[in-house]
């Protein structure tokens, strides 16, 4: 059910605000229950010493209504809401410090509702329905005012509390808080496809000042572990790397972790990337007067790509936007783990210029700006998220996502969820933090993902054994390579990508490395054919073996994307007449699923025959026959729909080719730089091997005749980087996926990164330490105290029997 949307607008009118509360627009969309509240009321603004000794307005109760609750309110909070300055600065600097004393996260979000929404709270119980517990359907509480009103930006209204419940969770109806943003930016179409997701963190992603944006990275990659998204990773990133990276990929979510900060008028010129309506530039003192902005790496002029960055440089909203925008236009959400990226800069001098016709107002937030600047969708953060609030966050909304639910009620889902089953709401308030920021053309029932098409390409990759638990980690340089393999079809990456081991590869889970690229490239709309892995004595030991893996694979993939087969072809061989089709009044659907199996099943005759037998073929003309079966497979991939289509490409993917004895020679033979394909219709190989022992040493010889030369990478399968290893294994402990270790394992309140990375230490790296050595640790540090232990899946069932 489809949350339906109250509107609370607010704005100035004398030295107050004027609220007035209503239904949203003429009319409910259809599927939206309509709404009857109308009211309006006022709420008084006094001044108070801000927690930096700065003055500020701060909301209060008008004087009238007060009076009408005179006894009713407790004396800490009448104070608060009839604007004692010195109640109101020792809360907001409690707040601020996060050093709150028992009773101030209730305090704080009671003064905000009897500010706010008061006077016309009955009334929203009643239109909602809420009369007992189960009993209201819920609603959205729309919050809108113009641009720039820092006294109400900067507080965390996410917090509001009735006396009985935070509203966020209140017992008596499903509440749902976003922020409106007055601004003319279009409503993201709902995405039909698997969704394409870039995370970029602007230092290295284990750096303390970021590790809990990190590890909220790791909680959103949950998209990723479940098969809902095609992601990619930039660590370290540049503003210029970041615009590349939006033009090359054309991201609908973009998920970035950086430290934020505010830029003050002593900055020293050039130290803040500000857009200059072309590209990314250094900006004179003007851009840098109290803004929010970001800290990301920086590179001198002229550094190559793949350089090291060599510094820092900040960020504001308007460069960040600028290199968002890529040529198919802004990504539908960004994510913006940054330290008060909710927030606005603190009240000091403005600019009312600007580029792009969006003014540049003092105490305007970075998020709020990126929508004004058209990103329709923003999460963000108005303050310091504890690891609990936040995985408890992400998992209720990737998985409201996943079930189609809209992006209002997905948040509300996340949000609740960290509230209900984190830390008591009465002493943090961390689960209020995420804050959901709208353009206010986006309807209250927008889905932001179909999950059926999202469904349908999870279900192959599954039938294909592509998608494997738990999620994946490390390997990064080489899928970097692999990235390649999806480009430009003309010079567009390698032919042959070889990730090899100068040891065994026993425990580098170069296994699971091709299954991730397999799934990787199907997710983009290319055909990945996986040879292997196979056990012992069963590899193939002659090229045409090989071939016959391929094509059966070909026939396999062809069979679960339901392709039509007509086109296929074996080696030149006839495989039987092709059943007649479809035709204008002619066969029943039934009829044609039943022509459409009954080809594939030739065609797998077809490849069954020709491995009975010696291959009559040479090896050119083997690889000419086999090329054109691939061209032609390729070929029918483009009538499947998105993500295939014309650039679809085939992809074979060897397993541990160095068992491959006799077959692993003669197969190199036929691999150039466009792999088994020509030039225009490259078909790429990828394979792991070891270098030592069995035909590991044919592939040696041939890398290093090959070495440097364009279309051929020999990338090294080694263990995990300290980094990927450290952050990576932390990563999985997030994702629990063996049902004898159901528990999610975070650190503890207190506990030291040394702690946690000496004990991850033991496990030397190895990605196969994921299937028991890791849990056995984990295990080892919650008797410890180091990690807490936490089953969110039972807590997730809980809150979805409790609200339906």
């Amino acid at each position: 059910m489809t949350i339906p949307r109250i509107l609370v607008d607010v704005a100035r009118r004398g030295d107050g605000w004027a609220v007035r509360v209503h239904g949203y627009g003429d009319g409910p969309p259809a599927g939206v229950d309509p709404v009857d509240v109308r009211s309006e009321h006022e709420m008084a603004a006094v001044m108070v010493t801000d927690v930096d000794d700065s003055p500020r307005q701060v909301p209060a109760v008008p004087a009238v209504r007060l009076g009408q609750l005179a006894g009713d309110l407790p004396a800490s909070l009448a104070s608060l809401c009839r604007g004692d300055a010195e109640a109101v600065h020792g809360l907001l600097v409690r707040v601020a410090g996060l050093d709150l004393r028992p009773g101030d996260a209730e305090l704080y979000g009671r003064w905000l509702f009897e500010c706010l929404l008061a006077p016309v709270w009955p009334a929203i119980l009643r239109a909602a329905g809420g009369h007992g517990p189960g009993h209201g359907h819920g609603v959205e509480l729309a919050l809108r005012w113009p641009a720039g009103d820092r006294a109400l930006d900067s507080l965390v209204w996410e917090s509001m509390h009735d006396g009985a419940a935070p509203l966020l969770g209140h017992p008596l109806i499903l509440i749902a808080v976003t922020r409106v943003v007055p601004a003319t930016t279009p409503a993201p179409a709902t995405i039909r496809r698997v969704p394409r997701v870039l995370f970029a963190a602007g230092s290295a992603l284990d750096e303390a000042v970021i590790r809990p944006g990190a590890m909220f990275m790791g909680l959103v990659r949950a998209f990723e572990a479940e098969g809902l998204c095609v992601s990619r990773l930039l660590d370290r990133v540049t503003i210029t790397e970041l615009g590349e990276a939006c033009a090359r990929h054309a991201p609908d979510v973009v998920h970035l972790v950086a430290h934020g900060d505010v830029a003050h008028g002593d900055v020293a010129h050039g130290d803040v990337a500000h857009g200059d309506g072309e590209g990314w530039d250094d900006a004179g003192e003007h851009a840098a007067r109290d803004r929010p902005v970001i800290r990301l790496a920086d590179k001198p002029v002229g550094a190559r790509r793949g350089d090291p960055p060599t510094g820092s440089r900040y960020v504001d909203a308007e460069a960040l936007a600028l290199a968002l925008r890529g040529p198919a236009g802004m990504p539908a959400v960004v994510v913006l783990s940054a330290c008060g990226s909710a927030l606005p800069a603190p009240a000091g001098g403005a600019d009312a210029g600007g580029s792009g016709g969006v003014a540049r107002v003092a105490g305007r937030s970075m998020a709020a700006e990126l929508v004004e600047r058209g990103v329709p969708i923003v999460v963000a953060m108005s303050g310091e998220v504890s690891e609990q609030a936040s995985r408890m966050f992400a998992r209720g909304f990737v998985r409201a996502v996943h079930e189609g639910a809209s992006v209002v009620a997905a948040a509300t889902a996340g949000r609740r969820a960290a509230l209900l089953h984190g830390d008591p709401p009465s002493g943090y308030l961390d689960w209020a933090m995420p804050t959901l920021l709208l353009a206010e053309n986006v309807p209250p029932d927008l889905r932001l993902v179909d999950p059926e098409p999202v469904a349908r390409l999870r279900h192959v990759a599954e039938s294909l054994e592509l998608r494997h638990a738990p999620m994946f980690i490390g390997h990064e340089a080489i899928l970097d390579a692999v990235e390649d393999l999806a480009g430009p079809a003309v010079g567009g990456g390698p032919g042959l990508l070889a990730a090899v081991a100068e040891r065994s590869i026993r425990g580098l889970g170069g296994t699971r490395l091709l299954r991730e690229t397999g799934l990787r490239l199907l997710r983009r709309g290319h055909l990945p054919l996986l040879v292997g892995p196979f056990g012992d004595g069963a590899a193939p030991q002659d090229v045409g073996a090989v071939v016959v893996q391929i094509l059966a694979k070909m026939i396999s993939v062809a069979s679960a994307l339901r392709m039509d087969p007509s086109s296929l072809t074996v080696l030149g061989a006839d495989p039987a007449e092709t059943p007649p089709g479809n035709v204008a009044g002619g066969y029943p659907p039934a009829l044609d699923e039943h022509a459409r199996l009954l080809r594939i099943a030739r065609l797998q005759g077809a490849v069954d025959r020709f491995a009975a037998s010696p291959s009559p073929y040479g090896p050119e003309t083997l690889r000419a026959l086999l090329r054109i079966d691939l061209a032609a497979f390729a070929g029918a991939a483009a009538a499947l729909g998105e993500p295939f289509g014309p650039e679809s490409r085939v992809v074979v993917l060897g397993d541990e080719v160095h068992r491959w004895a006799g077959a692993l020679a003669p197969l190199l033979a036929l691999i150039n730089r466009d792999g088994l394909g020509e030039p225009g219709r490259p078909v790429p190989v990828v394979v792991t091997a070891s270098l030592v022992g069995g035909a590991g040493e044919v592939l040696k010889r041939r890398r290093d005749a090959l070495a440097g030369q364009p279309g051929y990478l020999f990338p090294e399968l080694a263990p995990l980087s300290p980094a990927s290893a450290i952050l990576g294994f932390q990563w999985i402990l997030l994702h629990p996926w063996r049902p004898d270790f159901p528990l999610v394992y975070a650190a503890a309140r207190g506990a030291s990164r040394e702690q946690i990375e000496r004990n991850i230490g033991l496990l030397r790296r190895m990605p196969t330490a994921v299937r028991e050595s890791l849990y056995l640790i984990a295990a080892s540090m919650e008797i410890g105290g180091i990690l807490v232990g936490a089953d969110d899946e039972q807590a997730l069932r809980i809150y979805e029997e409790q609200f339906q």
